[in-house]
């Protein structure tokens, strides 16, 4: 063959492509059926994979075959081709009733039944197709287009490509995702032009069609043709809530650099007023990237309400995510920082921050700094907190940490020892409004641990294990009336200046595992595990509480040392802990069931308690704790855990959740219980019973229904609900939305329900418009949870 016949279905290839295709478009293009969830088998039928073309192929070096009914050729002038004719190279492939290629003006036309396609377009034409191979110009009339492995597809009654493929004019053309036998919505344009060496492509006349109704109108639109962002407005969010009334944003967004954005969003909430927001993103250098964004309404119509004490109408936020990573993260640093205005205890819950999450009702405001090599590891943090309710109806104020510096380092000799070196410096700090009141501490913890493999066989292990404590502590005890508030209960005179604490942790533990294999091809295992743990008893009442709590007792705390979070209060032990681990393998080695048991029996009563005036615990044996996962058969999962308490023949706690998942129907219910387990907002303890569930259920081909539902039955008032209703075709989607929830006001410490109602529109692979809503069993204080814990 020829070499112009090779230069030939190559160079058309890419002139095809480039007629219809923008070049981002090429590069953003993802192949849908490797998506799950997103569209249904129906709406991808038909529809070629995308594949990415070849770059720089070298036509001579491709091999081209052409088969045709007929063939005539001048071989000094031109080859005709007709008759079924079909010319592949590669994956490219064009197929017309007649092509006719002119040795001497490079000239290429096909007729009739055009059909062009490569990895990345189809393009279909009953007319006729011209290109010339000198000046890669290029017409071709009354075309339809399809984006491989996409529902995007067009026609365009002309595509004209001009100056060595680089401008690329479309007349008459519209584009939509919409099959073919149901053209829901669709984009017209008289004109379309597109330079490859201009950032944007201009559009004129272009309508927007819906059920062949036009519905919207611009007489100008630019847009990419590569793969940079361009500054301008971005879709609306409208939403509504039972408190504030009407919410609609309209973001701008502004492109500052290929490295730096910022999104500029005012936000009309119909009884509160004008809230302005702004998001800058930046990436400086690789491995560096941070968000920044403020929030600010100059006058807020609600406040102050009746309930507040602080008369303020002006109202902000601005919050820092930061992190820089070097050496394949080795090194880095990280920064969380949210403010709000002092005093502005409910803005959080007033105006709902996408980017600030709180933690017990503070904000977070900590910078990190760490080394993580193979043996060493060491960090240095700052930490502090704002706090969302008043300082009088606090029990506990934190204490911030200014800083914390942590060193580690860790090794083995041989196969026969490790060991780690560990240590921790914590400067904590509480301010008063009068410098006598406040409160300051520091903390030095080491702690240099052993480990000895006494037998390190097939299903048998045991070890020994031995760990040194010492924590030095300077405290500055303030002498004030606001003393016992700041200290937790306890007094000037039972802390002390200076502390010094030293402790030593021994404990052997083993473990034997009993395995068969039975005919059907599953396997079960039997794990009986013992634990031997001794620490003295040491006084620790002259040590104020800085970082340490009571953690939460299951299975796999029954074997830790650690019965308090932090390291202010180290608990003595001489205790025996016992365990028993039984699994289920199907044949394929996937955990169908893992059920674990334990107790411990204390040979001498723990006497270290955390705080002055808890009870005294003298029975010997811990609570029963027992764990189960449970997945019988793909789609069906559960868990389960139940804590219970020997010594009063009761249950401490209990919590229990079941999965169902069968093609496109998905449920879950849970309950959760724990004595003493819950606390109000006026910081009474009370038992957590608590009630949940979610399904997801279609309602036909194309609608989908979402509930979701958090009761508390102790105190009898929703946590939150949910239902999304949704209808979900090839080509768009339509959702409505309604939450209710229990929001909190934290000045008054009672809470209300609040209602917030949403509608949500997408053009499949184009655009959406509407509410902050996702069709999920998320909700906007819980999200969803899978506890069951099973290895896939």
């Amino acid at each position: 063959m020829h070499p112009h016949h090779k230069t030939g279905i190559l160079s058309l290839g890419v002139i095809v492509s480039a007629a219809l295709l923008p070049a981002q478009t090429l590069a953003g293009t993802k192949d849908l059926f490797s998506t799950q969830n997103v569209y249904d088998a129906r709406c991808l039928a038909d529809i070629p994979p995308y594949v990415k073309n070849a770059k720089n192929q070298d036509p001579n070096q491709t091999q081209v075959s052409i088969t045709a009914d007929h063939a005539q050729a001048d071989l000094r002038q031109s080859v005709n081709y007709s008759g079924n004719v079909e010319i592949v190279q590669g994956q490219k492939t064009l197929k017309a009733e007649k092509t006719s290629f002119n040795h001497e003006t490079q000239d290429i036309k096909a007729t009739g039944n055009i059909f062009y396609q490569d990895g990345e377009v189809t393009v279909k034409s009953d007319t006729t197709l011209t290109t010339n191979l000198k000046t890669n110009d290029t017409r071709l009339d009354k075309a339809t287009y399809r984006l491989n492995g996409t529902l995007v597809r067009g026609y365009a009654d002309e595509a004209v490509i001009t100056d060595q493929a680089n401008r690329v004019s479309l007349r008459n053309a519209y584009i939509t995702t919409c099959p073919t036998d149901n053209e829901t919505w669709k984009i017209s344009s008289t004109e379309i032009q597109m330079d490859k060496n201009e950032v944007f492509g201009e559009a004129y006349n272009t309508l927007f069609w819906f059920h062949d109704v036009p519905v919207f109108y611009l007489p100008y639109l630019n847009f990419p043709v590569k793969n940079q962002r361009k500054s301008g407005l971005l879709y609306p969010v409208i939403g509504w809530s039972s408190s504030d009334g009407i919410l609609l944003k309209a973001p701008v967004y502004w492109n500052i650099a290929p490295n730096y954005d910022m999104t500029i969003t005012p936000t009309l909430i119909g009884r509160r007023g004008l809230l302005m927001e702004s998001e800058f993103r930046y990436l400086p250098f690789q491995g560096t990237q941070g968000t920044m964004m403020g929030q600010y309404i100059h006058h807020d119509r609600k406040r102050p309400d009746k309930d507040e004490t602080d008369k303020f109408h002006e109202r902000w936020l601005y919050t820092l995510n930061h992190k820089s990573y070097w050496d394949n993260k080795n090194y880095g640093i990280e920064a969380d920082y949210t403010q709000i205005r002092s005093g502005d205890f409910n803005y959080v819950d007033d105006f709902d921050p996408n980017s600030v999450t709180t933690i017990d009702n503070q904000l977070t405001q900590e910078v990190k700094g760490f080394v993580n090599l193979h043996n060493f590891d060491a960090s240095v943090r700052r930490l502090r907190y704002q706090l969302l309710q008043p300082d009088s109806q606090l029990l506990f104020q934190p204490f911030k940490i200014e800083p914390e510096v942590k060193l580690g380092y860790h090794d083995t000799v041989y196969s026969w020892l490790s060991y780690k070196l560990g240590m921790t410096y914590s400067n904590f700090r509480v301010d008063h409004h009068y410098r006598s009141g406040s409160y300051y501490a520091q903390r030095i913890h080491l702690e240099p641990e052993i480990l000895i493999p006494l037998i390190d066989r097939k299903g048998i292990s045991l070890s020994f294990r031995e760990k040194l404590f010492y924590t030095h502590y300077d405290q500055s005890i303030p002498r004030s009336g606001y003393t016992n508030f700041v200290v937790q209960y306890l007094t000037v005179d039972d802390l002390k200046p200076t502390v010094d604490r030293f402790l030593n942790l021994s404990e052997i533990k083993g473990k034997v595992t009993f395995t068969n294999t039975l005919e059907s091809g599953k396997t079960l295992t039997l794990e009986p595990e013992i634990q031997y743990m001794y620490i003295p008893y040491k006084n620790q009442d002259a040590i104020g509480l800085y970082d340490t709590l009571d953690r939460l007792y299951d299975f796999e705390s029954l074997f830790s040392y650690r019965r308090y979070s932090g390291f202010d209060r180290i608990s003595d032990a001489n205790r025996i802990s016992y365990g028993l681990t039984h699994r289920i393998f199907d044949e394929d080695y996937r955990e169908i069931l893992r059920f674990q048991i334990g107790q411990g029996y204390d040979f001498t009563t723990q006497r270290v308690k955390l705080f002055r005036l808890d009870n005294q615990n003298y029975y010997p044996r811990t609570p029963i704790s027992t764990a189960l996962n449970l997945s019988p058969v793909k789609g069906i999962s559960a868990h389960g855990d139940l804590v219970y308490d020997t010594e009063d023949s009761e249950l401490a706690s209990w919590s229990a959740l079941i999965n169902g998942e069968y093609e496109d129907f998905r449920g879950q219910i849970n309950y959760r219980y724990k004595r003493d387990g819950n606390q109000t907002m006026k910081n009474e303890i009370i038992d957590l019973r608590q009630l949940g569930g979610s399904v997801q259920v279609p309602l036909g081909r194309d609608w989908h229904a979402i509930g979701v539902m958090y009761y508390d039955l102790y105190q009898k008032k929703n946590i939150d609900s949910k239902l999304a209703v949704k209808y979900d075709s090839c080509c768009y989607s339509l959702g409505v939305q309604a939450e209710r929830y229990n929001k909190p006001n934290n000045y008054t410490l009672k809470s209300r329900n609040e209602t917030k109602f949403g509608v949500f529109f997408e053009l499949k692979g184009l655009a959406n418009v509407g509410a902050d809503t996702s069709f999920t069993a998320e909700t906007k204080l819980l999200p969803y949870n899978d506890t069951v814990n099973l290895s896939k």
